[in-house]
């Protein structure tokens, strides 16, 4: 029994390694914005455009990828979509132009989002009973990620590299995905083991029950409040602190790994802790921590305390994302593509607007631009507890 569950955690390798792809590529361009801008003769509030050309991208990827499922073999889209990153990833070094980068971050976004919901839905469908353990698994590994992205991408820069040669290591990691994705598939094949597919169910059928798309809106309205506090985070943190905190840019780099690091280790802890505590207490603490995490990372001048902050909001944020899609994934039963299109799509959306956001923030006030988190954070809060008590009528 013990060695089967292993084997189960070791079948969901490729997904682990997509999970990181996806972080990996969504960090790169945040601690050298204000480089990337230089290239292209605009400020880092503009070149941040990027992160909403890949959001909406991704949004594209993840609406296609659940209508398609419904006509064509998942593993050959999953395939193919592996191999076109590859040229995306390629027109990224090699385009001059500022408007063909924002369409290849789009069309990379795209890529990119149905690799991230392919890997979320087999996860949940995949063989490992515990789904909160092995979604909070996935997500280490996107957290690991985002964590070595913004060393890479600084010490590109700092040893005078173009930064346009950090996409040679997204070219590699699609490449490494892409054979994972194979051998375990031939290994599959070969044991018998391949996942069931689960025949869908008519959207008219599955939005049927009031009281349950009441909830499925509650909790996609949580995950728009943590995305948009998230992507204030990791698209602008560092410039943030580069322009008005006088970070260099290792320093500033070292914040959102902080912030990454403190996921890693949170993540590590709630999956301990979700098998004796239920999700929206849990949400509940770690909305709690964050909010206290930005009080620490946004007004202190010192830098230790700049770190710790950034520490704390890590860990807050660390079980948030896998909390909201082992649980609202199982709202509407072995429906989950529509499940998480819903949470992905709302709150991706949300977060996409956010870079429009700072930078009309950012031309008042650059310590507001960072503020509006705390704001999101706070809003989280508040639904958290309106969701738990909502949970009680189901």
């Amino acid at each position: 029994m013990v060695n089967n569950n292993i084997k189960n955690y070791l079948l969901e390798f490729p997904n682990y390694l997509s999970m990181f792809l996806f972080s990996f590529f969504m960090m790169l361009s945040s601690p050298i914005l204000v480089d990337m801008g230089k290239s292209f003769n605009i400020g880092p509030e503009s070149m941040n455009f990027i992160i909403t050309n890949f959001l909406l991208g991704e949004i594209a990827g993840m609406l296609t990828l659940v209508f398609m499922v419904r006509k064509f073999s998942q593993k050959i889209i999953v395939v193919l979509v592996y191999i076109f990153l590859v040229p995306a990833a390629i027109g990224l070094m090699l385009v001059p132009s500022l408007t063909f980068f924002y369409v290849l971050y789009f069309a990379s976004g795209f890529l990119l989002g149905i690799i991230f919901m392919n890997s979320n839905l087999s996860m949940l469908q995949g063989k490992v009973k515990n789904k909160e353990s092995v979604v909070n698994l996935g997500h280490g590994f996107f957290a690991i990620g985002a964590l070595v992205s913004p060393f890479i991408a600084s010490s590109f820069v700092k040893a005078g590299i173009n930064w346009k040669f950090i996409y040679i290591a997204v070219i590699v990691l699609a490449i490494a995905c892409l054979i994972s994705y194979i051998i375990i598939e031939k290994i599959k094949k070969a044991s018998g083991s391949l996942d069931k597919k689960i025949k869908p169910t008519p959207f008219r059928e599955i939005f049927k029950y009031k009281k349950r798309n009441i909830y499925m809106l509650l909790t996609a309205v949580l995950m728009l409040f943590y995305v948009m506090s998230e992507v204030t985070v990791f698209s602008w943190a560092p410039t943030f602190f580069r322009v008005e905190k006088l970070f260099d840019i290792y320093s500033a780099s070292l914040i959102v790994s902080i912030f990454w690091v403190g996921i890693l280790a949170g993540r590590l802890i709630i999956s301990v802790l979700s098998y004796k505590y239920k999700a929206g207490v849990l949400l509940i603490v770690l909305s709690a921590i964050s909010i206290a995490g930005f009080a620490l990372l946004i007004f202190p001048a010192g830098q230790i305390l700049n770190f710790a902050g950034a520490a704390l909001v890590g860990l807050g944020f660390s079980g948030i994302p896998p909390l909201l899609i082992s649980s609202g994934g199982r709202i509407f039963g072995s429906d989950v593509d529509v499940s998480l299109t819903t949470l992905f799509v709302i709150g991706i959306a949300s977060g996409s607007f956010i870079p429009y956001l700072i930078k009309v923030i950012s031309g008042y006030s650059f310590i507001f631009s960072m503020i509006i988190a705390i704001f999101f954070m706070a809003i989280f809060f508040i639904f958290v507890l309106i969701r738990k008590a909502y949970r009680k009528t189901l």
